[in-house]
């Protein structure tokens, strides 16, 4: 006899709670990349370190991501969107310490976009009703 299980939603609640962690850093990154630019040299330093922090939550999400599929029977496209979105920080934050600033800013945008855009499906997202076998007891 088949089971019936409904999706378990523990794993869309860790989705959710680190992709809005992810969106506060970019944020908070951006508002440091600004002080920076305008001349509070004393920023970059704080700039570097959520850099690090970005990289470590965004590695965060990928096995968050694994278990919205099993065991939360969610969508698995999210696992190749926190891949991507891992890959651009990282290249992000190679561009920030090599100083290719006409690079590191679109690309901070980019990522901005894209966690602004996860974030809000996470929210958006719903567990799936159970699927009742066809046909009953006989």
């Amino acid at each position: 006899m088949p089971e019936n299980r409904p999706a378990r939603r523990w794993p869309i609640v860790v989705v959710r709670t680190l992709t809005v962690i992810l969106l506060l850093q970019v944020l908070i990154q951006a508002a440091l990349a600004g002080g920076f630019i305008t001349g509070n040299v004393k920023l970059l330093g704080l700039h570097s370190a959520n850099a690090i922090l970005l990289v470590l939550t965004s590695a965060a999400l990928l096995p968050a991501t694994i278990l919205l599929v099993r065991p939360g029977r969610g969508p698995w496209w999210p696992i190749a969107f926190s891949v991507g979105l891992w890959c651009a920080i990282v290249m992000q934050v190679g561009l920030g310490f090599a100083r290719l600033v006409g690079l590191h800013i679109p690309l901070g945008m980019a990522v901005m976009g894209l966690t602004a855009a996860l974030t809000w499906w996470a929210f958006a997202y719903r567990t799936a009703a159970p699927v009742l076998a066809a046909g009953g007891p006989s």
